[in-house]
């Protein structure tokens, strides 16, 4: 199986889990929103057992639900995926002349087939009844883990009362609980030893390790059939650095286990290893590429190449992609979470220009990188619906004149020009949602412009962390504009334009 066949195994059970997550995420912005509302400070206190007690059902339905249909997936993949993986060797077994026994009488490898299918199981159900999330502890700073339920109760207990006792906003509570639910995510916590994953990660890793042990058994007794001891791992680009010196060669059994690690989390098809060793007879089977092939293949790969003054080998720049899109599935849970519990319009919109930020400067990454954009990572939540703003929505949900982070009036305006209102700053939305914010001095002449975004120009604009540059305006002594260079945003004006940021 290729990289890419294997990434496509554990999908739907990524999918399931996010979908899991995000019922349980949205049921608590819609509690909050219910109960934040309510006229009667006294009314969360007498029905929160009631709520608490129909969220606790609820969960458990979905949890159930949900392993009922990760059931059906491992048995699709035990079949279906196991079946083509297992008839996948009829090349070798061409070339050697031998006639493989039908997948149907190899009693052996069937019996290893159940075994792993019902640890496979096992580890969902374990896995759904150890979930919680990670949440960092403000005054200590230390990670705290907290069960489902004891989450959901301390944290609907707390965003109630803050609300009722009037110290912070409906706005603000919301958005905190959302930051504070996507930034640790729904998690598979193991108690005893303080591991703990994602749920979608812990689900992918699962399906995984059972698929490959019978991948793996499989390839051992076709090796034992043909009479060889020797195998030759695949190759593909961007193996993590510990993985490139064996990739591509030919091993014997004991030297896969000794040098590749076959067996161990970090080695050979371990711990998100995508490399596979299929049987290799020396003197009839041809390698896929030669000694000298890999080394150059593998040079290449580590000549770094430059994005904003810094540089990035491949498996470096695959990292920093995964990064990324990480970081844009929680913007697009941030939200959907926002609209279900009736956010502020204008935070909705401002929430959306980050997203679209984050996609810019994931495109002009992967473009530097000369990597394809794999965009299906980030729709894997299983989201649907537009989360960027429109031109239209823009200009309906933001007002006229708007205030920056440092509480100063914004004049929302169609174009920049060189002249306006004395001590004014002016803002202008691009097409693609960017903004320039312009600064005018005493006698209404533009001095400064500070830019969120690198006008889709990244070599142009290497700073920020999305391209945020400001530009110094130069005048003659007649007042010609004669230069705007280009600079880093100062400390300040970063606080002062934190909205945008």
């Amino acid at each position: 199986m290729t990289q890419g066949e294997l990434e496509q195994i554990p999908q739907p059970f990524v999918e399931l889990m996010s979908e899991l997550e995000r019922r349980i995420m949205k049921d608590v912005v819609e509690r909050i929103r219910a109960n934040g509302f309510s006229p009667a400070s006294a009314d969360w206190e007498i029905s929160r057992l009631h709520q608490l007690g129909e969220s606790e059902e609820q969960i458990r339905k979905w949890i159930k639900e949900m392993l009922e249909k990760t059931d059906d997936e491992v048995d699709k993949i035990f079949s279906d995926d196991v079946y083509r993986e297992y008839y996948g060797h009829d090349r070798e077994c061409q070339v050697s002349g031998f006639e493989q026994i039908p997948l149907e009488q190899n009693i052996q490898l069937l019996q290893a087939i159940e075994a792993s299918k019902r640890q496979t199981k096992d580890t969902f159900r374990n896995l759904t009844g150890s979930m919680g999330f990670a949440i960092r502890d403000p005054v200590t700073k230390n990670i705290v883990y907290s069960p489902t339920m004891k989450f959901y109760q301390q944290t609907l207990d707390a965003a109630i009362m803050d609300i009722k006792s009037g110290a912070f906003s409906y706005n603000t509570v919301l958005q905190r609980t959302i930051n504070t639910m996507t930034t640790s995510g729904l998690r598979w916590i193991d108690y005893d030893s303080g591991w703990h994953n994602r749920v979608d990660v812990a689900a992918r890793r699962a399906i995984m390790t059972g698929f490959r042990q019978v991948q793996g058994k499989i390839n051992e007794q076709v090796a034992e059939e043909l009479k060889t001891d020797y195998y030759e791992v695949s190759y593909h680009v961007g193996a993590r650095p510990t993985h490139q010196p064996w990739q591509g060669r030919v091993w014997s059994m004991q030297q896969l286990k000794d040098v590749c690690g076959l067996g161990t989390g970090p080695g050979l098809h371990g711990w998100n290893c995508y490399h596979d060793y299929k049987p290799f007879i020396p003197g009839v089977s041809v390698r896929t590429y030669t000694d000298e092939q890999l080394d150059q293949m593998i040079k290449e790969e580590n000549t770094p190449k430059e994005y904003l003054g810094k540089q990035y080998t491949t498996y470096e720049a695959l990292q920093a992609q995964r990064r990324m899109e990480t970081h844009m599935r929680k913007t697009r849970q941030d939200i959907r979470l926002m609209q279900d519990g009736g956010a502020d319009q204008n935070d909705i919109v401002l929430k959306k220009a980050k997203y679209q930020g984050q996609m810019q400067t994931y495109k002009d990454f992967s473009k530097a990188m000369e990597l394809p954009e794999q965009m299906e990572r980030v729709y894997q939540d299983g989201l649907r619906g537009k989360f960027t703003p429109t031109k239209a929505e823009l200009k309906k949900t933001m007002p006229t004149t708007l205030k920056n982070a440092a509480g100063h009036d914004i004049i929302e305006v169609e174009k920049t020009t060189l002249t306006g209102k004395p001590n004014s700053i002016t803002q202008l939305t691009g097409k693609k949602g960017g903004i320039d914010r312009n600064y005018y001095d005493e006698k209404g002449k533009q001095f400064k412009q500070i830019s969120n975004n690198n006008h889709g120009n990244a070599k142009m604009h290497p700073y920020g962390k999305n391209g945020e540059h400001a530009h110094d305006y130069k005048y003659d002594v007649n007042g010609k504009l004669i230069g705007r260079p280009t600079r880093e945003l100062t400390e300040n004006e970063r606080k002062e334009n934190a909205d945008i940021l």
